[in-house]
């Protein structure tokens, strides 16, 4: 093949990668090796995250050409892949999911990650979650890592030790532990996670503290171990963020299996170890109260997945993220988090599909989730609201990556935004189609 003719090929199969391709389907169809489709890949990534040397010029002798400038990330939609081949797989984070972000107090951007795995599929290679991945990039620039959390930066180990066990369950009883989000108090980092028994099967959950910017983290104890069923399982998927205003931190929550609403709770920055001094938001005697045990603050026909809740530097309130009853990421603007969500408009920006209709440039992704609200997010701006979004393909195992994105969404608080009238919550929780949403996670030999 000519050489000119072999640039063009490599070219042709990056953009069709870039747009959310399988490998396996861009090589048949190149005429190319998958070995040499991923080494391509590879190459691609590396020259993404650095810059190349200064190159001589015949014509000047010794005058170096200055390096090209770095690509502009587009205005809105899909920017670019943060793990993967030739991203992430130097730390061992080849193929993973979530990747819940947050600036820690040194400035850095800190992501932690679900079931993490260095081999090119699902299954395959070192399995650990939840790992931690420490760089830099928000809405507006793109997310590059420089080292791994954890006791080894070159290496992304699992942040707490535990075995990966099975039936019967003879090694501890734990098959993965999933991060659920991570708040950033003062000097302190706190992750909400997930300790599961099987597939879809949360036993409890818990909180781990970081006093050193992401890198190690350590079990906040019992009182902060919160039992699966606690809420009748409305408290197993969390999000949370600081409101400096009145001095809470707020929680949202949901079931892990996709099939629940949302239900608010608070407590004090201090006291978050302690279950006893959490506070829960909810309808009793006629009226809504905090004190109150929980009443689920969504409408009954939604349905919940991965959530976030951000508050941005305005005072506004993002709520959303996998809205599992709709196949989509879906967001609330809110001016509180006890706002009326029955008048709050949904705002879906990224909506899932097909493998054969994606286009991630128009925010088409199939067998998406997660949806996480990005540092630097602003409304009524184009593409001013940054996410990460997971993607996996569950028949393969590939794609299993996170995505960033950016999306517009319009700032609709309004006088509106009170707590929601008492006859929306009383009416029964019609159990809402998932609209072939996939499945959090696939049945491993090893879950």
């Amino acid at each position: 093949m000519h050489k000119a003719d072999a640039v063009t090929l490599r070219e042709q199969v990056l953009r069709r990668l870039r747009s959310g391709e399988k490998v396996a389907t861009v090589a048949a169809d190149s005429g190319v090796s998958d070995s040499t489709v991923y080494r391509w890949r590879r190459k691609s990534g590396r020259a993404a995250t650095t810059p190349p040397a200064a190159r001589r010029s015949p014509s000047i002798g010794s005058a170096a050409v200055p390096a090209p400038p770095t690509p502009v990330p587009p205005v809105e939609g899909y920017v670019g892949d943060i793990t993967g081949p030739g991203l992430t797989d130097t730390w061992g984070v080849t193929g993973t999911d979530l990747g819940v972000s947050a600036v820690a107090p040194n400035g850095k951007l800190v992501s932690v990650f679900g079931d993490t795995f260095s081999g090119p599929t699902v299954g395959q290679g070192d399995w650990r979650a939840p790992v931690a991945l420490i760089g830099s990039g928000d809405t507006n620039n793109q997310i590059r890592y420089e080292n791994a959390g954890g006791a080894d930066p070159n290496y992304a180990q699992q942040l707490w030790p535990y075995v990966h066990d099975a039936q019967p369950w003879n090694q501890g009883g734990i098959s993965t532990v999933i991060p659920s989000d991570v708040l950033v108090f003062g000097q302190t980092m706190y992750l909400h996670a997930i300790v599961n028994r099987g597939f879809g099967n949360v036993i409890w959950t818990g909180i781990w503290a970081s006093s050193d910017n992401g890198v190690t983290w350590q079990e906040m104890g019992a009182k902060a171990t919160f039992h699966a069923s606690l809420y009748n399982g409305y408290a197993q998927l969390w999000s949370w963020d600081y409101n400096p205003d009145d001095g809470w931190v707020y929680i949202v929550s949901t079931g892990f299996q996709r099939d629940k609403g949302i239900i608010l709770r608070r407590v004090r920055p201090g006291d978050i170890d302690d279950m006893r001094k959490y506070s829960g938001w909810g309808w009793a005697n006629n009226q809504w109260a905090w004190g109150n045990t929980p009443t689920p603050i969504t409408p009954p026909a939604e349905t919940w997945g991965e959530l976030t809740l951000r508050r941005l530097e305005t005072g506004t309130w993002i709520l959303g993220g996998f809205l599992s009853s709709a196949y989509a990421l879906g967001y609330r603007t809110i001016d509180s988090p006890t706002a009326n969500l029955y008048e709050a408009e949904v705002q879906t920006p990224v909506v899932g599909t097909t493998w054969d209709a994606q286009n991630l440039a128009n925010n088409q992704v199939a067998q998406l989730y997660g949806g996480y609200v990005l540092p630097g997010s602003q409304l009524d701006v184009p593409g001013g609201v940054g996410l990460v979004v997971s993607q996996w393909d569950t028949a393969t195992g590939w794609p299993y990556r996170t995505m960033q994105f950016r999306v517009t969404l319009k700032d609709t608080t309004g006088p509106s935004n009170g707590p929601a009238l008492a006859i929306n919550q009383t009416k029964p929780r019609a159990k809402a189609p998932r609209a072939g949403a996939p499945r959090r996670r696939a049945t491993r030999a090893s879950s």
